[in-house]
């Protein structure tokens, strides 16, 4: 269900009412029209009843003028004319359309019938069909869009899986009670010992539905648990989020998303109650304040060594420099789509000198090189994923000081980082050898990105590649292209979206090649038919398809 389906159910507007008001306009229009070619045809038989016998012909001799003859035929009248020429026009309709009481035959079985308003037209549009006929049209019609609605909804699960990256074929016994329990997760009063993996797939399910609320948030609360990850709280009140922390106190992970309704309060209970509390991921909790979150670090950052902030406007350098202040232990820390974040917040995380994951994606504020530069030479050597995305004021210059102190690094996402040229991401993997190579290398719309940086990349890290992301680099050839069946023997998952090169030769050669590739994404390709030979289990999600009337 989507937000606007959400919004309109809750003004009590709904799919169903709507198809019955039309039906009912349908039937109505119907009906008017069944009335009025009744009432049309009953005048035609009356006015010819009732019309006065023709005067007679006089016969012209041959040779005689015409203004010698006899009187004529009367000219018909001028509505008499046009609907003549309104009948000749749509002869075909008309032959097949009967007032109800007439005796006609049927076009099927030519037997004879009264015709009701209920006859049903002949499979070829002329005549009329008998009850026994027209009931054997009426089930095969609605066999026929019985299967087309199964095929419909067939197909549309086949992609909604393929996007879910499930596999093609039968579902295991697990996945069919998984998906039964979510499916009447409102009528479920505990869920009992099914084991954290179980949960937690439950809650994803009944979170993409939007079912879960203040009710069915209570059934992943087990007393005893370690982690918990909420994936849509935007229908949970703030009581109920407070009172995760009064029902699970062990809590060790929390991850909370679309928490728009959290409030100081709940975050300061947390705080208090959740003392073995280590990781922190909220996403969206604008109502949360700066100074809440500098009495919260104060009481929980010597513990915590994992934070994940996003999508609020209240995180400000002063906020910043509290994490930093308080939050010693951190080695993971990501910060996304905060509208204030900026330079000062940049140059302040330079004192967690134990990070090991950093993300700083879609900033509000301009994020200068500058700053990346004094950032990543103190905390650049320990780091083994780093994460830039849509920083996009970023140029070359941050490169080589990515080369020269991030030797760890495993994962590497500098996706919208449009004002990276082609020459500067080459210059950064050619002979770089002070890094072993990358497992996860995501370089999408990177405008400028073309063979010659798609070349240093397989040199470098092709052999340790399992996740290769090249969406919207348009620039590249099927030369370079061609390069990519090549050395990439761990290459689980790769995304070619947008690229106008590629075509289903080269999705032949990466299945022929990297035997452990299990995901290939097309989007908006063009040249991908769907007709490549391709190994058994290989996925490829976005493939247009022709559609056929």
């Amino acid at each position: 269900n989507s937000a606007m389906t959400e919004f309109l159910r809750d003004k009590g507007i709904n799919a169903a009412d709507i198809r019955r008001r039309a039906l009912e306009r349908a039937e109505a229009a119907e009906a008017a029209e069944a009335a009025e070619a009744a009432q049309a045809a009953t005048a035609e038989s009356e006015a010819t009843s009732q019309a006065p016998a023709s005067a007679p012909t006089t016969r012209r001799r041959r040779g005689q003028p015409e203004s010698e003859a006899g009187p004529s035929t009367e000219q018909p009248s001028s509505s008499t004319a046009a609907e003549t020429k309104k009948r000749k026009k749509d002869g075909w309709r008309m032959k097949s359309v009967s007032v109800p009481g007439q005796i006609a035959f049927c076009a099927e079985c030519e037997c004879r019938f009264t015709v009701t308003a209920y006859s049903r037209n002949g499979p070829d549009g002329d005549g009329l069909l008998c009850n026994t006929c027209g009931a054997l049209d009426a089930g095969v019609k609605k066999t026929e869009k019985k299967k087309r609605v199964v095929a419909k909804r067939g197909k549309k699960e086949g992609a909604k899986n393929i996007l879910d990256g499930k596999v093609w074929g039968p579902k295991t016994l697990r996945e069919l009670c998984i998906n039964l329990v979510a499916k009447y997760i409102d009528d479920v009063e505990a869920l009992g010992d099914i084991g954290t993996m179980n949960m937690d797939l439950i809650c994803q399910i009944i979170s993409r539905n939007r079912r879960l609320n203040n009710n069915t948030m209570k059934l992943f609360l087990d007393p005893g648990s370690t982690r918990l990850n909420i994936y849509d709280c935007s229908k949970i009140e703030a009581n109920e989020l407070q009172s995760i922390a009064s029902v699970v106190p062990t809590l060790r992970h929390l991850s909370l998303s679309f928490c728009g309704n959290m409030t100081n309060t709940v975050l300061t209970y947390y705080a208090h109650q959740l003392h073995s509390l280590n990781s922190l991921h909220l996403g969206g909790p604008f109502l949360v304040t700066a100074e809440c979150y500098h009495n919260f670090f104060k009481l929980v950052g010597s513990r915590l060594t994992s934070l994940k902030l996003t999508d609020t406007a209240r995180i400000n350098a002063s906020v910043i420099e509290s994490i930093v202040d308080n939050c010693p232990n951190l080695a993971e820390l990501r910060l996304s789509d905060l509208n204030k974040f900026d330079d000062e917040c940049t140059r302040l995380l330079t004192g967690l000198s134990k990070l090991e994951v950093l993300e700083i994606s879609g900033p509000g504020c301009e994020v200068s090189d500058k700053a990346i530069i004094d950032l990543l030479s103190s905390v650049g050597r320990g780091l083994k994923e780093l994460d830039l995305t849509r920083c996009q004021e970023l140029t070359d210059d941050i490169l080589p000081l990515i080369r020269e102190q991030c030797t760890d690094l495993q994962i590497l996402t500098l996706e919208d980082c449009e004002q990276l040229s082609n020459e500067g991401v080459a210059a950064l993997f050619t002979d770089w050898s002070m890094n072993s190579g990358l497992s996860h290398l995501n370089l999408s719309r990177i405008v400028d990105f073309s063979d010659e940086a798609l070349h240093a990349v397989l040199e470098h890290s092709g052999t340790n590649l399992e996740v290769l992301n090249l969406n919207s680099c348009g620039k590249l050839t099927d030369v370079g292209l061609g390069a990519l069946g090549r050395g990439l023997g761990r290459l689980e998952e790769i995304d070619l979206g947008f690229i106008g090169a590629v075509n289903d030769s080269v999705l032949e050669d990466l299945g022929r090649s990297c035997k452990a590739l299990k995901v290939i994404k097309v989007w908006g390709v063009l040249r991908c038919t769907g007709c490549a030979s391709l190994p058994t289990g290989l996925q490829v999600v976005g493939v247009q398809e022709i559609a056929s009337h």
